[in-house]
């Protein structure tokens, strides 16, 4: 599973390094499908892509984008499910004392994946 985060300058390391240490564990969290092997999700299975946004660019200060497999259950709430990862975005970047404004999207589709690891 991919998601990308893009962050404007004013996003302190603090506020980058807690996304980098939590975030997994919530996407993780929230869509894993229970009951399923095809739908087991841990950590460690979430890359992260941080990238820095251009002055340029507007809207919020972090976007999120997430690109999960779709699944039944995961399409049939995927607004709840961005919303819920919303949520837990915004508890834990005002939990590190900052004030971003923060988007998430969430994009269900069929993903095609191959990953060498050399030993």
């Amino acid at each position: 599973m991919n998601v990308a985060i893009v962050h404007k300058a004013n996003v302190n390391d603090e506020v980058l390094d807690g996304l980098a240490r939590e975030l997994p564990s919530i996407i993780s969290e929230l869509l894993e499908i229970r009951g399923g092997k095809m739908a087991i999700l841990k950590p460690e299975q979430i890359s992260l892509q941080f990238s820095q946004a251009s002055n340029r660019d507007t809207g919020a200060d972090i976007r999120l984008i997430v690109l999960a497999k779709s699944l039944g259950p995961r399409t049939a709430r995927e607004n709840k499910l961005a919303a819920a990862i919303l949520d837990k975005m915004v508890a834990l970047v005002n939990g590190l004392g900052a004030a971003c404004s923060i988007t998430v999207r969430l994009y269900l589709t069929e993903i095609g994946a191959a990953e060498y690891l050399p030993e």
